[in-house]
């Protein structure tokens, strides 16, 4: 009696097949482990707040100088949109924003109008007393006739960075000036902080890593693309209570 029978086709092939699914059942495993293990990562950066590793980033937005000595939100707000598609002007974009006070501030009283509201004073006047700006609200309420839009207040700098990783442009409120505190009450009595001269950016990218940012690239509406130093950058968005708005 033979010890084993002849090889036949049948044979060889039901021998392939199950070399082939040795080998590749180890594999299958592996890759569900790789994805869980991605997906793990996923649900730890949300839970912690935690930024992914990203090395530097900076976002291909057209730059628009503002048209009017106070246009700065609008005019970011306007760089932002149109990054994200949308075909639109800054004479169209302040058409939408309310008016919370057209006039001078009241100096004899240090009344004035409500920046959360509307804008406050003449778009083509002059800081402290004739003209300043708009806060985060109008802007956003503007946004969001376009793109989908999300506003942030006292923000940290890892809300900015994971913006900017995901392609998302934010408007961030800061100040070109002093700083100095200008602030004064509606006729109502409501206290209005503000500073000397409240200017707004569009941020586009960082230098660095997303673990170590270095410089925040900018769009200012007024010089161009800047440069700023993270500490820099921070103590300027902290004197505005670190608000801004992201556009998607």
């Amino acid at each position: 009696m033979p010890i084993s029978p002849n090889p036949t086709p049948k044979n060889i092939l039901l021998v392939a097949i199950f070399l082939l699914a040795a080998w590749l059942m180890p594999q299958f495993s592996l890759a569900q482990m790789k994805n869980v293990e991605r997906n793990s990562k996923k649900v730890y950066y949300m839970a912690t707040g935690i930024l992914p590793y990203s090395p530097a980033v900076k976002l291909k937005v057209a730059y628009h100088k503002q048209e009017h000595a106070l246009s700065c939100e609008i005019a970011s707000l306007l760089m932002a949109l149109k990054y994200k598609t949308v075909s639109v002007t800054e004479s169209e974009l302040i058409a939408r924003i309310p008016v919370a006070d057209a006039g001078a501030r009241d100096r004899k009283n240090n009344t004035w109008g409500d920046p959360n509201l509307g804008f406050v004073g003449n778009i083509d006047g002059k800081m402290p007393n004739t003209g300043y700006g708009v806060y985060e609200q109008p802007i956003y309420d503007v946004a969001v006739k376009y793109r989908p839009a999300k506003i942030i207040i006292d923000g940290s700098l890892n809300d900015l960075i994971a913006e900017l990783i995901n392609d998302n442009p934010v408007v961030v409120w800061g100040t070109a000036g002093s700083g100095k505190d200008i602030s004064w009450k509606t006729s109502e009595g409501k206290i209005i902080p503000a500073r000397y001269i409240e200017h707004a950016r569009l941020l586009i990218g960082f230098t660095g890593t997303s673990e170590k940012p270095e410089k925040m690239i900018l769009l200012d509406p007024v010089y161009g693309e800047i440069k700023m130093s993270v500490k820099s950058f921070m103590q300027n968005w902290e004197l505005m209570d670190k608000r801004a708005v992201v556009v998607y």
